[in-house]
């Protein structure tokens, strides 16, 4: 007889320790990324990503180098899109990478 483990919903899932930690980081950064996506200009919606909040800097991801040069030269009016979202009004510098992978 075959005995079959029961399986976990793992949007539920949250580990202890460490892991559970990056999962929490991570759930919250895809609300931000959902709540961005929609007060992004159009331009840029769809390539650009906050990936990572450290003190008072967020770091936006693209990985299309038009993109990045478009961000950068609208870093002023993403800085004020990013504060519009509660979790992130303390926002006082933006860096925008390229993911070249």
């Amino acid at each position: 007889m075959c005995q079959y483990k029961t399986l976990t919903n793992l949007a539920n899932f949250i580990p202890n320790g460490r892991l559970g930690q990056l999962f929490t980081k991570a759930k919250s950064y895809n609300r931000i990324n959902i709540e961005l996506n929609k007060i992004l200009p159009n331009t840029l919606k769809p390539f650009i990503k906050l990936c990572l909040i450290k003190d008072n800097t967020a770091t936006l991801i693209t990985n299309n180098h038009a993109i990045y040069f478009r961000a950068q030269k609208q870093i002023v009016k993403l800085l004020e899109i990013l504060i519009q979202i509660p979790a992130l009004e303390s926002i006082t510098h933006i860096e925008i990478k390229i993911n070249v992978n």
